[in-house]
């Protein structure tokens, strides 16, 4: 726990626990009011195809503002204007004038704020911690988000049976002015930013980074094919729980088993210290397809619960484990840049899952879809691990602060088959991002 001691980390870690029970409660909520108002997957599916359309389109932006403002403020920004869109959400909702269109506008609203935020997002907990202490507070990152999104499925059932889920909404909207009020508390040294070049040199430049390390663009590939099969989840999940595994009810006991599992993973990637951790992390990652399988052969609402807890307890494993080998071996003057590349691509097929989730299940059947989103997830997991360069890579045994961080990276020779092995950490989060039903919570 020694990360939390740093005031500036504690800042940053109090402020995004507290956003993250509102990210919780709002795909929940979000979710019913929409396949309680309309009976449609595809309006589900739409609403959220122009948040995530949104977050891909304005990533690449995002990134280089990150690396050329305080990615505090960037953040903090972001954090005010999804504050606002939420709150409009929020009243319509209430005054049960629910309109598709307007609410697929502020979703887009919201995921174009959140392609500014989740570049700035992964440069920020580096800047926090010493090197010696970065995978530990990723993992404690990882711990305030599961953790409090224990209490959000909750909270958004309860609230959705009794007041209404647009009261939901309103939650999160606060935790966002929140989580912007402890922001701009955050004070931090300066580090090294991008030269103000124009900006399709800067995005050339990180591009140039990225794809010097196989491992780090065959995983974003991974990553892609991984978020494509989570759509049908996200989409057919709530309609097949609503209709016929017991109502509203049984999906916010689904979302809760995946926070429960998701916390459980968590706690689990605070103490693992495995040797090859990009292996561990697509293995974990597999899991994901378990979910869709249970929903596919129609088992209870308890078993897709248990199975949407390995799935989370999966991806709460591989996070912080990824995120800290993003951080290690990618440049800190670059990393904004870099992981805006990552967010676009993990995340650019969702807004087409989304979409198409709906109508294909309507002509293939909802099963065979179903299954067909597991192997894809399956797949694309155990796909990436055929590379020897992701078995390969460990961590780097940095001692330098965040201060004095080498850009390793920018130089191919010191790259070997494995991978980069030269010590110097750099600057996300993840989301990160988590696995519920919002597409802006994490790459995957």
């Amino acid at each position: 726990m020694t990360p939390l001691r740093d005031p500036r980390f504690r800042l940053l870690w109090t402020g995004q626990a507290l956003s993250h029970i509102g990210d919780a409660v709002t795909p929940v909520a979000l979710a019913l009011a929409i396949i309680t108002a309309t009976g449609s997957a595809t309006d589900l599916g739409l609403v959220l195809a122009a948040q995530s359309t949104a977050t891909v389109a304005l990533m690449l932006p995002g990134g280089v503002w990150a690396d050329r403002l305080p990615r505090q403020r960037v953040m903090l920004t972001a954090d005010v204007v999804r504050g606002l869109a939420y709150t409009a959400i929020g009243i319509e909702l209430i005054t049960g004038t629910v309109d598709i269109v307007h609410l697929a506008v502020l979703a887009a609203i919201c995921g174009a704020a959140t392609a500014f935020f989740l570049p700035a997002t992964t440069g920020l907990v580096p800047a926090t911690v010493d090197a010696e202490h970065l995978a530990r507070a990723n993992a404690l990152m990882a711990i305030a988000k599961r953790g409090s999104m224990l209490l959000g499925p909750g909270i958004a059932t309860a609230l959705a049976l009794t007041a209404g889920p647009g009261w939901a909404l309103i939650l999160d909207a606060a935790t966002f002015a929140v989580s912007a009020v402890l922001l701009g508390r955050l004070r931090l040294a300066p580090i090294p930013s991008a030269p103000r070049e124009r900006f399709g040199r800067q995005l050339a430049e990180g591009w140039t980074v990225l794809r010097r390390h196989r491992w780090y663009w065959t995983n974003l590939i991974g990553h892609a094919l991984w978020n494509l099969g989570r759509c049908f989840l996200i989409t057919l999940g709530p309609l097949i729980a609503v209709t016929g595994l017991g109502g509203q009810l049984a999906w916010g006991t689904i979302v809760q088993g995946g926070t429960v599992g998701a916390l459980c993973g968590a706690l689990l990637a605070l103490r693992a210290r495995p040797r090859s951790p990009l292996v561990a992390a697509n293995l974990a990652l597999a899991l994901g397809a378990l979910p869709l399988v249970t929903l596919a052969a129609g088992a209870p609402a308890l078993v897709v619960a248990a199975a949407y807890g390995l799935m989370t307890g999966g991806l709460a494993v591989m996070s912080p484990f990824w995120e800290t080998a993003v951080q290690e071996h990618i440049p800190a003057e670059a990393i904004s840049r870099v992981s805006a590349y990552d967010w676009m691509l993990s995340l650019g097929l969702m807004p087409l899952g989304m979409a198409l989730a709906g109508p294909l299940s309507a002509v293939a059947g909802t099963a065979p879809t179903l299954y067909g989103a597991a192997a894809l997830i399956a797949l694309s997991c155990l796909g990436v691990l055929a590379l020897p360069d992701v078995r390969r890579l460990g961590r780097a045994h940095a001692e330098a602060g965040p201060s004095s961080r080498e850009p390793a990276a920018l130089h191919p020779s010191d790259e070997g088959p494995g991978g980069p092995h030269r010590p110097g950490p750099t600057g996300q989060g993840s989301a990160d991002t988590s696995v519920g039903t919002a597409p802006s919570s994490s790459r995957v």
